[in-house]
């Protein structure tokens, strides 16, 4: 069980809800913060936006989630700026893709036909998303949260 707020009166908070300096914010516990509403919101308007935002969280056992979760971690964090953008956008593209996927369903000749589909508009791009779902594959067989890299040859 958490401990008790300092503030007795922000005890009617959603959990890992707080009120910063113009919007309570949400907490997750990879770090971080994320604005839920104004600070002039009513309790009820509150919770409204963080069971809303709960609900929108992706599922850790799907391959959205494991790229959130990766979003999350130290090694993206120490990426460059620039890097942490291109992922955040080519993430888009695999997510729409395989995103409500159980990572380890995935197999090679899925990314395969993703790259030959995708490959028609621009090959470039279908190639970066590729080494982006590598990345993020390494990282997660290394933490076990996946048992392989599908996007990997032979």
């Amino acid at each position: 069980m958490p401990r008790a707020r300092k503030n007795k009166d922000d005890a009617w908070m959603p959990p890992r809800v707080y009120l910063g300096r113009s919007a309570y914010e949400y907490h997750p516990k990879g770090g971080g913060n994320i604005r839920l509403c104004d600070k002039t919101c009513t309790q009820a308007q509150v919770w409204t936006a963080w069971e809303a935002l709960i609900n929108d969280r992706p599922d850790e056992s799907t391959l959205s989630g494991l790229i959130e979760k990766f979003f999350q971690s130290g090694d993206f964090f120490e990426l460059a700026a620039e890097t942490q953008k291109d992922y955040r956008k080519y993430s888009k593209k695999i997510i729409d893709v395989f995103g409500q996927m159980p990572p380890d369903c995935i197999k090679p000749e899925h990314v395969r036909k993703y790259l030959d589909k995708r490959g028609i508009k621009s090959r470039t791009q279908a190639n970066r998303e590729k080494a982006f779902m590598s990345r993020v594959y390494r990282w997660a067989y290394e933490r076990g949260y996946a048992n392989g890299n599908p996007t990997k040859r032979g």
